[in-house]
């Protein structure tokens, strides 16, 4: 499944899930744009890809800020010269009862994660487009099937919309070789979801049929999948990483 010389945007690649998709996609020889709100996360990730002897440079974005989305998608096609893979991972949590939920923090949640995922995807498909190939790999969750198990109603109606999205656009793109797929975990053992769930995921064992949580690596090549030319006649699809969590 190589991405040989293949130029991949990865939102919030500076730690978690982003940095381990970043890293697997720079493993199999992709070329690397790390977008981040924070900067020193994202050059500490784009520095690990360059020892692997790989270009790649990173990026402050805030991808709920259209001026800030579309200049840095221009920098890395002055830089680069090309997109083939915009990688959608950027997203924030909160958890909160519908009742306790805040305006303002349903908004910043909306913003970022689906809102930015648009943003995000409108600033590349232009080149993908006149490229006639390109892989979008969006960041859904199984929230967003159920409905929020440890996550506020923000998070699912989000990761929803996302999910969504991603078939609209899958539509819109396909006729130019684009595909567009999203990526759905359950449970990933990650310093946010630990964070939310106090530090333990031992309630979810017991729902789990493969019997532990899941793993960014887990993520990271399911999403190296959907960037290969392995699935190339794979669109508009939901992939669940979930261990049996949830099936459908």
């Amino acid at each position: 499944m190589k991405c040989l010389d293949r130029v991949a945007v990865v939102t919030g690649g500076g730690r978690g899930i982003g940095q381990a998709i970043a890293l697997t996609l720079a493993g199999e020889g992709a070329d690397l744009a790390i977008w981040d709100v924070e900067l020193e996360q994202a050059r500490r990730v784009s520095d690990q890809a360059g020892q692997m002897d790989r270009r790649s440079s990173a990026y402050k974005v805030d991808v709920s800020d259209w001026d800030q989305v579309r200049a840095a998608a221009a920098k890395v096609l002055e830089e680069f010269g090309r997109i083939d893979i915009l990688v959608n991972n950027a997203g924030i949590c909160n958890k909160s009862s519908i009742e306790d939920l805040d305006p303002d923090d349903w908004d910043k949640v909306l913003a970022v994660n689906l809102k930015g995922t648009f943003l995000c995807s409108k600033a590349v498909m232009g080149a993908m487009k006149r490229q006639r190939w390109g892989r979008v790999i969006n960041l859904g969750s199984v929230a967003g099937k159920v409905g929020g198990i440890a996550v506020a109603a923000s998070y699912s109606a989000s990761k929803a919309g996302v999910m969504c999205f991603t078939k609209s656009l899958a539509k819109e793109l396909g006729p130019y070789g684009v595909t567009v797929n999203a990526l759905a975990p359950g449970q990933i053992d990650t310093e946010m979801g630990r964070m939310l769930d106090g530090g333990s995921y031992e309630r979810f064992l017991p729902q789990i049929p493969l019997g532990r949580v899941g793993q960014v690596e887990d993520v990271a090549q399911a999403a190296l999948f959907l960037a290969s030319e392995g699935a190339g006649f794979i669109t508009g699809e939901i992939m669940d990483i979930n261990g049996g969590l949830f099936m459908d």
